[in-house]
Parts: structure tokens; C-alpha cells; sequence
């Protein structure tokens, strides 16, 4: 322990203050003798007006004592005395504060969630800086925020830190640790080993404080460089957790009424837990069943309803364990419907096998055209009020893009640019692109349609001559090309495209890009530089590639509909993680949607075209419902479900930059002040010198 205190050397200025108040009890003042009335009542002290000398002798005076201690309370005040524990800390400090999910735990002893506690120990931190400490303060989840830059100010400290509130969100501590880093460690100006390779700023050595449970993967790979870690862990070891971590519904496919519903329920804590499962709809219960479980165990379980219209359901486990966050799920059943898919081809076997098949005819409604069909009124109207999901354009394109989603096979949108030359109708028939293809000459009264006379890269070009081509690179975390192995495919003509700005490759080949995908006004769009088949100049067709033999074929057009169709084969609402950006489609246009909460909480949405919507404001769990002027339009559901959220097991380290953390390493500050004591002390000495002062006048 030692004492602390926040006044320089030249405060001590203030102790000529007293000096001043007993200097004034020698001194005696000449004033001209004036008989006033009221003088008679004063007695003795009138006799002190009479004195001719300039001292007069010092008599033992309690008011003298009172004012002179009130001095000496008001200076010790000032000084800020305190006590605080010796700590290991440099000028610089950083603090990162975990506020996802599973800081809603309540296992500590004395009933705070890990958040609470957290912040008390920060407060405690701050409380303790010195004059020559500045501090920053991080809260992370699945992002980054910084609340308060670096500053030795403790009050602004503080009330950043009282805004922090705990989320519902996952864990992502990179993100937090690049911002610290990037504050800590000096960039430089060029690659190391440049011989212009310079430092561009001074190193500046941070001690790091991390407060959270650790329930986030080990970043092995993260160069701390100039942090000092040190990891405070908030939670304990022995935990009781029963979590649902999957909530879903499908409808039966021979009777649409009837509705299958299933739930995972495992125990990711460390005792045995046992509870009970209700099941409700619309605030009924339903179903019920028990599970008991042993520590990393789960259970499946199947209920069945009966219901054809919107309906919200949620399952909760009746138990009080240490995170009732994931004690509930919720999940949206919405009515039958399938989704509208329109193929406008010539002529393709392979698309027609692929889109036939059982799976995909539960999930869609295809209808196959000819190109031709685009000239048609009944495809303007169809186009304008989109009707379809998402439209299929097979060697063809329109003259204006529809509202709905497209994808593009061996052409590229209309507002790309159609090269001159002999060989500006490879991959796309003549005869499809003297009707239905929209010209370079071609102007639109909506500027998005306008093609790009400057370049700009607002569109889609093709960026090079057709020939054959080999796939190098494929984007496998995309959801269209997921599960897919394409480096085998044989493509003996293809073009590459130049794709618009914020589009992003998903295959590239030795000739360049592709395929690729871009948003559009909430619409997405797909392109691919290759068709599948060709026409030969008799008219037939021949095989392009072998990609409709391979098995990737269908189950690339299966993940195509459910990414760029919303296609699903169950009738649940889509369900997403705690502040997830959601995108829905409305089967027909309306001028204002309202999306609210299962609580009644309305949340801000953006109506992009009278058909797609878009919400950021998605942290509350549970069923959002999507209504216009009181009608129900469409149900989307939030659900936890993070297993990594749900084992609240505490860390006693973590692995950060190529070394390992103990937990409890640093040995926390707290600042315990008594200057609010003295100040009270003042008060009292105060108001005792008042009152004897005018008992004497009395």
C-alpha cells in the first residue's frame, strides 16, 4: 500500500493561506472614531478600534484554531489522499472489454453477469491512473468499437465506460486486437527489406488488460509486437448450461398443413442438467418433452403441428441455469409457397435436367421460355412487378434488367458494354441478340440501365476475346459455390469479364474472371462467362463443357436457388445470428413496410423498391414480423445458436501471438480516496466557526 496523492510541489503555495489568517489576529486597524448607536452593544471589541500600534498581542482564540484547521482540511482536500496497491503498469494502457453473449453468464457468487464484474474492475483500473497514465478503452463482440481514445482524463474514462452495454452477438477478438495493435506498434512505408523502407511513427509500448471469459478461439497467429498482454478472466470453472443450439420446421410434402418440427438440445456445461422442453405457438403450448443430459451430450428432438398459415413458434428449456440466453428459441412459419423461377433458353438439356429434378420442383416453380419471350408484353409486366425470384438468362439478355434476381450464362446484363467487331457474338447467338439484347445505342430513363460511356466499372464488361480456359481459383466460402470441386472442368469457350465495382469473383481462370456476383437495388446477380452448350452453325447444339456431367452440376444449381432465389424446402422463416444485416423479398410491391420484435419493438428498415427490405437493427432475439398497413407480409426469426457463445466455461489462458497468457498474471489496482471525508470535515469545522462567531455577536 502507498499513498497517492494528485498536487505538485507548488501547491504547497496554499499553506500562506493560514499563514494569511494569523497574521490578521496581530494586526491592528486604524479607523477614524465614529459614533454609530449600535457600536454601545459590541462591549470589548469596540476597545480594539481605540489602539494606536499596528500589533497587538495574540490571545488564545477558538474562532483562530477553527479557521486555520478548516484551511489545513480544504488544502489536505485538494491534495486527493488515497491509498492504492503497487502495480506493474507502464504510461500507456488498453483496455478490452468483452460484451457478446456469453458475458450475460450469472455464475460468479455473487449473482453479477461476467459483464458487470468486468466493468467494476475496469472502473477500479481507471480509478487508479496517475496523472502521467493515459488509457483507451475497446469493447468487442463480433466487431470492434473504440468507446474513449487515449486520455489521462479519469472522469471521461469513466462515463465511456458507463455507456458499454452487453450484446447478444458472438465473439471476434481479432478485430479488437488489430485496433489495439495498430496503436501500439509503428507502420512503415514501404515492404521490409525496401531500401526506402521507413518507420513512419515512434513505437508506443501499451500494457493490454483483456477482460472477458475467453470464450473465443486461440489467435495463435496475431503479432502483439509492442503489448504487454495480460488476461483477466471473468467467470468460473464449474458451470451448468443446457443450450438449444437448432431450431427449425418443414412442412410435409403430401400434406402442406402438417409440420415437422426439430430441436437440438446439449449440455454445454460442466454438471449434469436436466429439464424440460415446451414447445408453443402463438403463445400456446403445443408439445412438450424432458431431456437429461450429461456434460457434452445432446439430444434431437422431433415434435409435429398442424398449421397452414403464419404462425411463431418457441422452444424453451423451464430450468435456471448460468445463460438463459440460449434457454429459448424462436423460429417462423410462414405458408406454403414456392418459389418462381423463369428460364429463358433456346434450347439446354442440361438446364432442363437440373431444374426437373424432385428436390428442386419441391422448392420452385420453373417455367422454361424462348427468347423471344422477351419481346413480349406479358414479360414487361412480369419483369416490372417481379414476379419471379429470379430469372435465368441462357445466351440471351433483356434490353432492361428485371426486378428479380438473375442469373446470366454465357452473357453478360445490359448495361455492359457489347464489343464491335467479328467477334462481338461469340457465346451469344446472332439470332438471340437481334430482338431481345439491348444495343450499345440503347438509353434507359433509369441511369442504372444507362451503359458506361466513360468506363467507370459501374457494369459488367467482358474483358477479352473468347477462347479456352482453365479454373485456377474458386471462392468455396461463397454459399453458391459451396461444397463444389470444379478444378477438373473441361471449358473449351469462354470469355473473361470485367466486373463491376463491389462485385466480388467467385471463379477465376488463367484468362481471368469468369464468374462473378454483384447486388443490385437489394437483387443479386450471377454471371457466368462460359455457356453450357453452343449452337453450331446448323443450328444444333454441342457441349460447351462437361460441367452438366459432373456431380457439382445440380448441386451448384440447388445452392443457386436457395442463395440468389431464396429457395428453401422448409417453410421456417429465415433465421439469423444477433445483429446479422438481413435482406428479404416481398412477393409484390408496397409502399411502406414496419418490421417489429417479438416484444412489440419496432426496428428501423430501409424499403429499397417496394419489393426488398433491409434491416440492421436485428440484437433482440426472436420472431420479427414484416407488416404493411396491419398486414403480415413476411416473418424472419434470430437465434443465438453459437456453441462457442453457450460453453461459458471460463479460460484460465489464452494464446495470443505466439505465446500463452495466464489468466490472473497482473495484480489489479484499486484506489481507495478519502478527500470526500475531508470534505465533509470542512463542512462541519464550517458550520461550528458560524455558529460561535454569531453566539458572540448575540
Amino acid at each position: 500500500m502507498s499513498f497517492i496523492g494528485t498536487l505538485g510541489p507548488w501547491a504547497w503555495g496554499f499553506a500562506f493561506i493560514g499563514l494569511g489568517i494569523f497574521a490578521l489576529y496581530f494586526l491592528k486597524l486604524r479607523r477614524e472614531p465614529i459614533e454609530v448607536s449600535s457600536t454601545y452593544l459590541w462591549g470589548k471589541t469596540l476597545q480594539d478600534l481605540h489602539v494606536n500600534s499596528l500589533l497587538q498581542r495574540l490571545r488564545r482564540s477558538l474562532l483562530l484554531f477553527l479557521q486555520l484547521l478548516m484551511v489545513a482540511l480544504g488544502f489536505l482536500a485538494c491534495y486527493r489522499p488515497g491509498v492504492r496497491d503497487t502495480a506493474k503498469s507502464q504510461e500507456r494502457m488498453i483496455f478490452l472489454l468483452d460484451c457478446s453473449a456469453s458475458m450475460q453468464a450469472t455464475d460468479l457468487a455473487d449473482g453479477e453477469t461476467r459483464f458487470e464484474t468486468a466493468k467494476k474492475l475496469i472502473r477500479g483500473q481507471i480509478e487508479s491512473l496517475s496523472d502521467q497514465q493515459s488509457a483507451m478503452l475497446i469493447a468487442f463482440n463480433d466487431r470492434a468499437q473504440t468507446i474513449q481514445a487515449f486520455t489521462s482524463d479519469r472522469m471521461r474514462m469513466l462515463e465511456s465506460l458507463d455507456t458499454v452495454v452487453v450484446s447478444n452477438q458472438p465473439t471476434d477478438m481479432l478485430e479488437a486486437l488489430r485496433a489495439a495493435e495498430g496503436l501500439a506498434n509503428p507502420r512503415r512505408s514501404s515492404q521490409v527489406g525496401d531500401l526506402n523502407d521507413v518507420q513512419v511513427a515512434d513505437a508506443q509500448p501499451a500494457e493490454l488488460y483483456i477482460y472477458s471469459d475467453g470464450c473465443f478461439p486461440d489467435l495463435k497467429e496475431f503479432d502483439l509486437g509492442n503489448l504487454s498482454p495480460n488476461f483477466i478472466s471473468v467467470g468460473t470453472q464449474q458451470v451448468k448450461n443446457l443450450a438449444i443450439t437448432d431450431f427449425s420446421t418443414q412442412r410435409n410434402v403430401d400434406a402442406t398443413n402438417r409440420v415437422q418440427v426439430f430441436a437440438k438440445v446439449m449440455n454445454l456445461g460442466t454438471v449434469k442438467g436436466a429439464s424440460e422442453v415446451e414447445l408453443k405457438m402463438n403463445g400456446e403450448l403445443v408439445d412438450a418433452a424432458l431431456v437429461s443430459l450429461e456434460p457434452g451430450e445432446e439430444q434431437g428432438l422431433a415434435f409435429e403441428l398442424v398449421s397452414d398459415q403464419f404462425a411463431a413458434l418457441t422452444l424453451t428449456l423451464d430450468q435456471e441455469d448460468d445463460l438463459l440466453l440460449d434457454n429459448r428459441a424462436f423460429a417462423g412459419l410462414t405458408p406454403s409457397r414456392r418459389a418462381s423461377v423463369l428460364v429463358v433458353t433456346d434450347g439446354n438439356t442440361a438446364l432442363r435436367v437440373g431444374l426437373e429434378t424432385e428436390r428442386i420442383s419441391e422448392m420452385c416453380e420453373v417455367t422454361f421460355v424462348e427468347p423471344s419471350y422477351l419481346a413480349t408484353e406479358a414479360y414487361a409486366k412480369r419483369s416490372l412487378e417481379g414476379i419471379d425470384d429470379l430469372v435465368v438468362f441462357d445466351r440471351c439478355r433483356p434490353k432492361q434488367m428485371p426486378n428479380s434476381s438473375t442469373f446470366f450464362i454465357g452473357a453478360i446484363p445490359p448495361a455492359g458494354k457489347i464489343p464491335s467487331g467479328e467477334d462481338a457474338d461469340q457465346g451469344v447467338p446472332e439470332a438471340i441478340l437481334d430482338a431481345p439484347v439491348a444495343s450499345p445505342d440503347d438509353s434507359s430513363s433509369d441511369p442504372k440501365n444507362q451503359t458506361d460511356s466513360e468506363g467507370s466499372g459501374r457494369f459488367w464488361e467482358w474483358a477479352g476475346d473468347s477462347s479456352q480456359l482453365s479454373i485456377i481459383d474458386v471462392d468455396r466460402t461463397h454459399p453458391i459455390l459451396r461444397y463444389l470441386d470444379l478444378y477438373a472442368l473441361l471449358v473449351f469457350d469462354g470469355r473473361p469479364l470485367q466486373l463491376p465495382a463491389g462485385a466480388r469473383e467467385l471463379i477465376t481462370a488463367d484468362i481471368g474472371t469468369v464468374m462473378g456476383v454483384s447486388d443490385r437495388d437489394g437483387y443479386q446477380d450471377v454471371v457466368l462467362g462460359f455457356p453450357i452448350l453452343n449452337k453450331t452453325d446448323e443450328g444444333g447444339l454441342v457441349a460447351n463443357t462437361n460441367w452438366y456431367a459432373e456431380r457439382s452440376w445440380p448441386v451448384f444449381l440447388l445452392n443457386l436457388l436457395r442463395t440468389v432465389a431464396n429457395a428453401s424446402e422448409s417453410t421456417s422463416a429465415l433465421s439469423y445470428r444477433p445483429g446479422d444485416l438481413v435482406r428479404g423479398t416481398l412477393a409484390t410491391r408496397y409502399d411502406q413496410v414496419t418490421v417489429r420484435t417479438t416484444s412489440g419493438r419496432m426496428v428501423e428498415t430501409v424499403l429499397r423498391d417496394q419489393l426488398r427490405y433491409e434491416t440492421i437493427d436485428t440484437e433482440e432475439l426472436g420472431c420479427y414480423d414484416v407488416t404493411s398497413e396491419g398486414t403480415l407480409l413476411e416473418r424472419f426469426s434470430v437465434n443465438l445458436f453459437q456453441r462457442a457463445e453457450s460453453s461459458i466455461q471460463a479460460k484460465t489462458d489464452l494464446e495470443l501471438g505466439y505465446q500463452r497468457v495466464n489468466a490472473g498474471n497482473v495484480d489489479l489496482v484499486i484506489r481507495r480516496e478519502y478527500w470526500r471525508f475531508v470534505l465533509v470535515l470542512v463542512l462541519l469545522v464550517m458550520l461550528v466557526e458560524w455558529w460561535i462567531y454569531n453566539r458572540r455577536l448575540a
